[in-house]
């Protein structure tokens, strides 16, 4: 497993980075986000740079965050066109808050992403789903 943790780090908190990104098992990005952030489009930006740099290729994508792990719908919105996160075949998102899952109905409900997208309480559903978006 190839890892890479980007220092974009958070205006309040001066030494932990926003995510984690990983490449497991050659098949899939993991990307884990930090607690107590909100997760904006420059750091989306930074992740879609971080999966360049590390991998290049494009892959289904695991993200798993902390319940206090915040976003917003322009977010979403944004994330929702394949031009803006190239290197992802398909979203697993592992959700753990009430806020995180009205988002993400109502980001389901709204929006029609471009490429398979999905949220689950479960990493083991997560994971399961995306393996159908394995290429080797």
């Amino acid at each position: 497993m190839r890892v890479m943790s980007l220092n974009k780090l958070d205006s309040s908190n001066d030494f932990e980075p926003k995510f984690v990104l990983k490449v497991v098992d050659n098949l899939f990005y993991q990307v884990e986000l930090a607690e107590d952030i909100d997760f904006e489009i420059p750091d989306l930006q930074d992740l879609v740079e971080a999966e360049r740099e590390l991998d290049g290729r494009k892959l289904p994508v695991l993200v798993l965050c902390e319940p206090t792990t915040n976003t917003n719908v322009d977010l979403m919105n944004y994330l929702n066109k394949n031009k803006n996160n190239p290197y992802s075949v398909a979203d697993a998102f592992v959700i753990n808050s009430i806020s995180q899952s009205i988002l993400a109905n109502f980001y389901s409900k709204i929006n029609k992403p471009e490429r398979p997208t999905k949220f689950f309480t479960k990493q083991e559903d997560a994971l399961e789903w995306i393996k159908q978006f394995f290429t080797n």
